[in-house]
């Protein structure tokens, strides 16, 4: 059910799904699909049906009863329960059980698809200022051939992309350390990083961006909701109010209960039949009328937004597993070790020891190659060089293109490492000269 919802989703908004996890597609696919759907029902509903219909006084004629229920449909009306036996004269205690809600609710639904969209807008715009597009190396993933290069590939451009990391941070030390014997101001404010080394020589940007799109989907929903409470409300009864109190009518109350709720409490956010005040002028006078009106759009308003508020809690305990789960896999140390050991298991099941083939390095260092994965040691060192990024990459990468193009991937970075970067007195060489060569 939830891939078909995906899919259709998919084909109504035209979304890059390639650089992030099946979390967060369910707010800028699933969940912008649905406001936008929700906004042109209410729009067509709007200008195509009778969203409201008033009780007219006898002496009306065909014209005055057009100008009453244009006039209350532009005007506000308010609710007061039939239980209530006089209105209130004050016009004041009137208006604060008006409803202000009904005809701006079409661009309400755009505006809120619009903020379930920014997170992934945010997301997509920031994490190509670091020099790596995972959207562009999980589709290359897609179309892995085990005869192809592509596992080497992919492999070259991580490597690119953490020994830039590598090359950033050896920058920053070697600035600092300028600055700190640098005696006139000028010259040391001409060695200060700008805004794209700063985030070039940290090593968890996209791993700190992700956890960061991670809490924005969750503050976009306690925001809307907070938000929806406020534009909805009538008195001291707002949307939040409204959710529990339809949970409790459809599955703890008694038909004598339904019947009370139904005429009073559940009725209060969406009410189906109002007042409105008007007046006509006339010569020489004015006349007055408080008229019934029934505001037929509002069992669609009601239907919609009770669905919203389930949505919400589910996609609420939905983002907050996700943000814990997410930081689980890519913050401690043990959990990354853990994925690259799974991989290298998988390789080392592809070459068995009687097998002569078992070959992961180049002949220079087959050795070390297969050392590698028996040594505990060289497994941690090898993930410490992957960074976070790099295992994020990897992961992305195993959730939409499988797990064999990650195995190829990992044997190919594992020669990279063993030929050039395991023995860090090279590696101090070479960040200091300069000297990498990414190209196959």
């Amino acid at each position: 059910m939830a891939d078909t919802i995906l899919k259709l989703s998919r084909g109504l908004v035209r979304i890059d799904t390639n650089n992030d996890f099946r979390s967060d597609e369910i707010h800028y696919q699933v969940t912008f699909t649905f406001l936008i759907i929700a906004a042109v029902a209410s729009t067509t509903l709007q200008f195509y049906a009778d969203p409201i219909q008033c009780i007219q006084p006898a002496q009306f004629t065909d014209g005055y009863t057009s100008f009453a229920r244009k006039i209350c449909w532009l005007n506000n009306t308010y609710f007061y329960p039939q239980t209530y036996t006089r209105l209130p004269m004050d016009k004041n205690e009137r208006q604060q059980h008006t409803l202000r809600y009904y005809q701006w609710l079409p661009f309400v639904y755009l505006i809120q698809a619009f903020f379930f969209l920014l997170p992934h807008l945010i997301w997509i715009s920031f994490y190509q200022k670091n020099g790596l597009n995972p959207g562009l190396v999980v589709e290359q993933g897609k179309k892995f051939d085990e005869k192809s290069n592509t596992g080497q590939r992919i492999a070259k451009e991580v490597e690119r992309y953490l020994m830039c990391r590598r090359l950033a941070q050896c920058k920053k030390k070697l600035l600092l350390r300028s600055n700190i014997h640098q005696d006139s101001p000028s010259q040391s404010e001409s060695l200060l990083p700008n805004v794209s080394f700063r985030i070039r020589y940290r090593s968890s940007y996209v791993v700190s961006l992700y956890l960061f799109i991670k809490v924005l989907y969750l503050l976009n929903i306690i925001i809307q909701v907070y938000f929806l409470n406020l534009l909805l409300s009538t008195g001291k009864y707002g949307f939040v109010r409204f959710g529990f109190d339809t949970m409790k009518y459809l599955f703890q109350s008694t038909i004598r209960e339904r019947i009370v709720n139904l005429s009073y409490k559940h009725q209060q956010l969406f009410p189906f039949v109002t007042l409105c005040d008007f007046h006509i002028r006339e010569l020489g006078q004015d006349h007055y009328y408080t008229i019934e009106c029934i505001l037929l759009i509002n069992i669609f308003y009601e239907k919609i937004y009770f669905a919203m508020w389930i949505w919400f809690v589910v996609l609420f305990v939905i983002s907050l597993i996700s943000f814990v789960y997410s930081f689980c896999l890519y913050v401690p140390f043990f959990t990354r070790y853990r994925f690259i050991d799974k991989v290298i298991h998988s390789i080392h099941a592809k070459y068995p020891p009687s097998n002569p083939t078992n070959q992961i390095t180049t002949n220079d260092h087959e050795e070390h190659g297969r050392d590698l994965l028996d040594s505990d040691k060289r497994r941690r060192e090898f993930v410490n060089w992957l960074q976070r990024d790099g295992v994020f990459l990897l992961r992305l990468l195993y959730s939409h293109a499988g797990t064999a193009v990650v195995v190829q991937c990992v044997e190919d970075l594992i020669k990279i490492w063993v030929e050039n970067y395991e023995d860090r007195g090279k590696l101090g060489e070479k960040l200091l000269k300069n000297e990498f060569e990414f190209s196959m």
